[in-house]
Parts: structure tokens; C-alpha cells; sequence
């Protein structure tokens, strides 16, 4: 199945209206008329309403889409309130994604914005198969790996993703994709400028392909070398949600540091990867989520699903993992 084609594209010819062209012209300029028509009729879900599903669903919503829907079962807490900025202050205790909603629309009438109210598990295969885009955000393994299974299935472009204290990721799967790009070729005294539109192709792995990685094979163990301490933390999170059930607790700080540590232990002996590869600070601060790594990770997502959209640029492929204290994001491609 090719995934990330022609599969959710627009259905028929769109034309923008006046409103439209006016309210978006930034955008017109910045990636062009085909690729607004193609988010004009985008429907994306967004599945987590955290500070990084509000994040990412700002700037998707400002960006000019069709619809976004807001789908969470969790209620917010007073942790939700502080540093997700949809919420309102009297919205503890009350379901996430309907508090969200009325704030989010006010930044585009343009835009329906919707919610769900249902866990994951409660919907069926049908319901997800009608969006365009498919986005997570703090779900478990086994969410993950259903929701990126039935992605791949439909051709819809699925990306999950989380915030980890200082530490965050995006995980994208575009199936197959398909890009186009600009070259340019800069003007000299004989010969002006010259730009060029090139065609691409990248073709992703799904998210069971990390988790399956045995860093033990020859063609990896020489990959560890140059890969950052920042993607082996987050294989280590991964590995204590997967244990625990939950989170890193940022009320039991003391004991969970400790248990991260004991599971960095482990994923490196299994993988026969050097604890000094994975450093203790890096698992000193992952716990709750601090609203600026939720803003920077949230415009990347945003970007990347502006460009599995559009089909429009080179998109990342396919896991980026930011760290705050370096100020610096990674992306590393396991398609290679």
C-alpha cells in the first residue's frame, strides 16, 4: 500500500475564496496556492490535549485546514491548566478536549474545529480511517502501534509524539511519500538565477521497526557511535512507560530517577551499548512537561504535517528528538 500519495488529497478542484485568500496570504507566499488548497480540505486528528496536542493544533488551525478534532478522554488537571493555554482556569476536573475547544476556534473561524470524547480503544477502525492526518500525543506503546498500523493501511500520514521535561520527540510515518522542492541555482554575471522544481521520494518505517532495533547487529552497533545520547534516552523512557504504566513522575522524582537509571542499565546491557553512551543527567530532568520544549516540538510537528500535506519540501525522516538543555534538535532516519 503506498502511504502518503494520493490517498487523502483533495477529492475535487478547490478554489480559495476571497476570505480565504485574504486571511491566509502569508501562507500563499510562503508555500503557494496548490499547497493551500490541499490544507483547505485536510481533516486532522489530534489525539491528546496536553500543552503539545494545543500547541501543534495552533498553529494547524492558524495554518488554514479543513477541520481539526480535539480528541481526549482525560480529564485536565491543575498541572493541564498551567501549561496547556486553551484551558481556562475553572477547567480542572472537566474533560480536556472540550474545554480545549472553545478557545481554539476563536483563533480561526475559518476552521471547524470539533472533540471526541472517547478513549482510543472505544472507537473503531472506521473512525480514524476518515481523516487525512493522524497525529498522538502521550499515548501508550500499544496506542501507538495500532493507530500507526491502520495509518499505513489507509494512506493517511501518522506522526506521534511527546514531551518529556527537557526532552522531547516526534515519531513520523508517511508511508511512501511523495515531494516536490525547489533548487535554486544562484545567478552569476553571464547566466541569471535559475529555480527548478525536483521531485522526491522517501519511504518510512513504521514505529514497530524501533521498537524492534537490536543494537547488537553489526550495521547498527557502528550507528551508535555517531547517533546522539538524546535518541537512547527516549528508548529508555519508552521502556519505563512500557514497564510502569505511566509517566516519569515528577512527584516521585527521587525513586523514578532511579528506576531510570535501572532501566538504562538494562537497555544497555541487552543492546550491548556502553552506559556512558546514555549519560545519568540526561535522565535528570524528564519529568512533567515544560511548556517551551511543548512550543518549539509543536511547530516542528506542525511543519512536518504542513508538509506531508502538501507534499510540498523535504519532510524529516523519521524520528527527531529535541533536548532543551542543548538547544538542539535531532533526526535520525532508521529507514537507512
Amino acid at each position: 500500500m503506498v502511504v502518503g500519495s494520493n490517498t487523502h488529497e483533495m477529492k475535487e478542484e478547490k478554489m480559495l475564496t476571497d476570505d480565504e485568500a485574504a486571511l491566509y496570504d502569508r501562507q500563499l507566499r510562503l508555500w503557494g496556492v496548490e499547497a493551500q488548497k490541499r490544507l483547505i480540505s485536510s481533516k486532522i486528528l489530534v489525539i491528546g490535549m496536553a500543552g503539545l496536542g494545543a500547541e501543534i493544533c495552533k498553529n494547524i488551525i492558524l495554518g488554514g485546514v479543513k477541520s481539526v478534532t480535539l480528541m481526549d478522554d482525560a480529564l485536565a488537571t491543575e498541572h493541564d491548566v498551567l501549561t496547556q493555554f486553551f484551558l481556562p482556569k475553572d477547567a480542572v476536573g472537566k474533560n480536556r478536549a472540550e474545554s480545549s475547544v472553545a478557545n481554539a476556534q476563536k483563533l480561526n473561524p475559518m476552521v471547524s474545529v470539533m472533540t471526541e470524547t472517547s478513549a482510543i480503544v472505544d472507537k473503531p477502525d472506521s473512525f480514524y480511517q476518515d481523516f487525512s492526518v493522524i497525529v498522538t500525543i502521550g499515548c501508550d506503546r500499544n496506542q501507538v502501534l495500532r493507530l500507526n498500523r491502520l495509518a499505513r493501511l489507509n494512506g493517511i500520514p501518522f506522526f506521534a509524539a511527546d514531551v518529556y521535561g527537557f526532552s522531547s520527540f516526534m515519531f513520523s510515518d508517511l508511508g511512501e511519500h511523495e515531494y516536490k522542492k525547489e533548487v535554486i541555482t544562484p545567478a552569476t554575471k553571464q547566466t541569471p538565477e535559475v529555480v527548478k522544481v525536483v521531485d522526491g521520494i522517501l519511504r518510512y518505517v513504521p514505529f514497530q521497526d524501533l521498537l524492534n532495533l537490536d543494537w547488537n547487529m553489526e550495521e547498527l552497533a557502528k550507528r551508535v557511535k555517531k547517533m546522539n545520547p538524546s535518541f537512547f534516552t527516549l528508548f529508555v523512557i519508552w521502556e519505563f512507560i512500557a514497564t510502569h504504566k505511566r509517566r516519569p513522575d515528577p512527584s516521585q522524582r527521587k525513586d523514578d530517577y532511579q528506576e531510570l537509571l535501572t532501566c538504562r542499565d538494562d537497555y544497555a546491557d541487552k543492546h550491548g551499548i556502553s552506559k556512558e553512551k546514555i549519560p545519568d543527567e540526561y535522565f535528570e530532568n524528564v519529568f512533567g512537561e515544560l511548556p517551551p520544549v511543548a512550543a518549539i516540538t509543536g511547530g516542528v510537528i506542525a511543519q512536518e504535517i504542513v508538509k506531508a500535506i502538501s507534499h510540498k519540501d523535504v519532510p524529516l525522516i523519521n524520528l527527531f528528538a529535541y533536548n532543551f538543555v542543548a538547544g538542539t534538535g535531532y533526526v535520525e532516519n532508521f529507514a537507512n
